[in-house]
């Protein structure tokens, strides 16, 4: 592994990551939480903030991170108490509608960029920020990462994680059973049937939520074109799906991944927490999902053994395809906004602005090992080993995509690109027929 000075590899960092810009940073938690954050000062002039989030875990991760904040900002105001509102990632989604639809008075809420925020954006549920009160070494934010909460050149939030796509494993269960950790799809297919002899589930997802089947789908497309944009070329019309043999090839290999039982049982029915529950309870020797779920290996609550055998890998690549191990599907996906219809909008803007700031939100999250920043960071020394491996793969990709395929097109375009992959998965569908029902997704947008 490649050692940096602090400051080389924030310099690298920034190098690249820059044209990374829009999936979401999902929560890491099955749970549902209201928790309230108050000094306990009185008195006139108290003010109380609503603050909405999609991270119920406040012990660990990211939501420990965010209630570290919070806490911070309390001890410095104390005139301020803040109502933490909690919820998991799929019942907060649906949440935040209904808020949107009441027009309910929160001040902050946590936001998925792309496709999500643009629907609160039309609602006129969010307020318009100026970039230009976040330049500079106050906030650090990387070039480029303002791009899934930018519409019509105006934006709505800002960005906390620099998001991609990996594969966590656990390394006890592949040197036990004697299964090479896999560096192409082919030894990915290998794995599978290696523990799927064994009656353990090769790897765990939340098919529930659909979007990983699009991240991996975007993954898959990418490892065979060796193209970043050729999946947001042909969202935005200037392809059709078939006109590239590398989208069938992508809908092949998900084929085989569904027809060799990659997933666990039952997978459909999994949502974000039990997926992550049967990997980190290790039953699952392989988890594909994001690098904000770095906490992992920090996370005391989780099993000793499983977070001292707990490994990283980039997405295999593709035999004879043009991708390499080194073209990184990144994004901005998840961040913060302020709400239009806020009662204390000045104090709520104040928050917002220590929320965001460098030193708060960016070093926390690091420090405490939960998810890689979208601002500049400097590593402490004490990272954990996943940490370091999370940023070597980002400071050494050759290249980033900017945007998830599913985020990138309209909200109508989401539900129907996730539905049409859920029902590939959940059925005997062929490849030819997952990209025909793509491309009506594109064409109906």
């Amino acid at each position: 592994m490649k050692k940096y000075s602090k400051l080389a590899r924030a310099s690298i960092l920034t190098l690249a990551i820059a044209s990374v810009g829009t999936l979401a940073a999902c929560g890491s938690d099955n749970s549902s939480s209201t928790s309230d954050s108050s000094s306990g000062a009185s008195g006139e002039g108290k003010v109380t903030l609503r603050f909405f989030s999609n991270l119920p875990d406040r012990k660990s991760g990211q939501g420990l991170a965010e209630q570290t904040v919070i806490d911070n900002y309390i001890k410095e105001n104390p005139n301020v108490k803040i109502e933490v509102e909690t919820l998991a990632e799929e019942p907060f989604k649906n949440k935040l509608k209904a808020y949107m639809s009441s027009n309910e008075p929160i001040d902050i809420t946590m936001v998925h960029g792309g496709a999500e925020l643009n629907t609160l954006v039309q609602a006129g549920y969010v307020k318009e920020l100026d970039p230009k009160e976040y330049e500079g070494e106050q906030y650090n934010f990387l070039p480029g990462v303002y791009k899934s909460f930018t519409f019509n050149d105006k934006l709505y939030g800002l960005p906390r994680n620099s998001d991609y796509e990996v594969i966590y494993y656990n390394k006890k269960l592949f040197a036990d059973n004697g299964v090479k950790v896999p560096t192409t799809l082919t030894e990915l297919l290998d794995a599978a049937k290696a523990f799927r002899d064994k009656d353990i589930a090769p790897m765990s997802i939340n098919g529930k939520d659909l979007w990983s089947f699009g991240e991996m789908y975007q993954n898959l497309v990418l490892r065979y074109s060796g193209n970043q944009n050729l999946i947001l070329d042909a969202i935005d019309k200037k392809i059709k799906f078939a006109d590239d043999e590398n989208f069938l090839k992508a809908a092949q290999y998900l084929a085989e991944v569904r027809d060799s039982k990659m997933f666990q049982d039952s997978f459909m029915t999994a949502d974000y927490g039990a997926s992550q529950n049967l990997f980190t309870q290790s039953k699952a020797a392989m988890w594909y999902m994001g690098s904000w779920e770095a906490g992992m290996a920090t996370n005391e609550a989780l099993p000793e053994e499983f977070r001292q055998n707990l490994g990283v890998i980039k997405v295999p690549v593709a035999d004879g395809g043009k991708g390499t191990a080194d073209d990184l599907l990144a994004w901005n996906g998840g961040g913060y906004a302020l709400v239009s219809s806020s009662k204390q909008p000045e104090e709520a803007k104040k928050f917002f602005d220590y929320l965001m700031s460098a030193n708060q939100w960016a070093k926390t999250a690091w420090d405490t090992g939960a998810a890689v920043p979208a601002q500049k960071y400097e590593l402490t020394g004490t990272e954990s080993e996943v940490q370091k491996t999370l940023t070597d793969i980002l400071v050494n990709a050759s290249s980033t995509s900017g945007a998830s395929a599913i985020d990138y097109g309209t909200p109508k375009f989401k539900d129907d690109i996730q539905n049409a992959l859920g029902k590939f998965f959940s059925s005997k569908q062929t490849p030819e027929e997952l990209l025909s029902a793509l491309q009506t997704a594109v064409d109906t947008q």
